[in-house]
C-alpha cells in the first residue's frame, strides 16, 4: 500500500508511516534549537497534531516539505512564548523598569521581523525555497543538496544566493 493512500481508514497507518520516517529526524531538528527534553517533547506533540489537522493535504511529494515547515513553525512559535513569558509576568506585576517598555518594543519588533521573513520565505519559486530551507534550516552542505537534486553545486550556490537578496530586499522594504 503506498505511504499515502487516500481511503479514510489509510489515515491512521499514514500517520503512523510518518512517524516511523520522520520521527527522529524531527527530534534531532527540534533537539538541535530547544535544549529542555519536555519542551522538545510538548513541541513534537503540537507538529503531530498540525501534522494530523492537515493529513488530507499531505502527499508523498510535499510531506517531507510540509514535516520541516511545521517543525520550523512550532520551534518558532515555542521560542515567541518563552520570550513573552518574562515580560508578560513583569507587566502584571507592575514592577516594570524604565526600559521594560523599549524592551518589549523590541521584542514585538523582533517578532514581526521573524513572521515577515516567514511570509517572505513562501514567496520564493518552490525549488528555490526548497534549495534555501535545506541549506539554512537543515543545515545542509552545498554538495549535499546538489548530490540530491541531481544540481550543480554552482547552481545550488546561485539559488541560494537569489533567496538571500529577496529576502534582504523584502526585508528592508517593509
Amino acid at each position: 500500500m503506498p505511504l499515502f493512500s487516500r481511503n479514510k481508514n489509510s489515515y491512521d497507518v499514514m500517520f503512523q508511516k510518518i512517524y516511523e520516517t520522520y520521527w527522529n529526524r524531527m527530534f534531532a531538528m527540534v533537539s538541535r534549537k530547544v535544549k529542555d527534553r519536555d519542551d522538545v517533547f510538548d513541541i513534537l506533540q503540537n507538529i503531530f497534531f498540525h501534522l494530523w489537522n492537515y493529513r488530507k493535504s499531505l502527499t508523498e511529494q510535499n510531506a517531507e516539505s510540509v514535516i520541516i515547515k511545521t517543525c520550523i513553525q512550532e520551534i518558532s512559535n515555542f521560542s515567541v512564548q518563552q520570550k513573552k513569558i518574562p515580560y508578560i509576568i513583569e507587566v502584571a506585576d507592575l514592577h516594570l523598569s524604565d526600559d521594560s517598555s523599549d524592551q518589549l518594543q523590541a521584542i514585538l519588533e523582533e517578532e514581526k521581523e521573524l513572521e515577515l521573513l516567514r511570509i517572505n520565505i513562501e514567496l520564493l519559486p518552490a525549488t528555490r525555497k526548497k534549495i534555501f530551507t535545506m541549506n539554512k534550516f537543515e543545515g545542509m552542505t552545498q554538495e549535499t543538496i546538489a548530490n540530491n537534486l541531481n544540481l550543480s553545486s554552482k547552481a545550488v550556490k546561485k539559488q541560494i544566493s537569489k533567496a538571500m537578496l529577496f529576502l534582504r530586499e523584502h526585508q528592508n522594504n517593509s
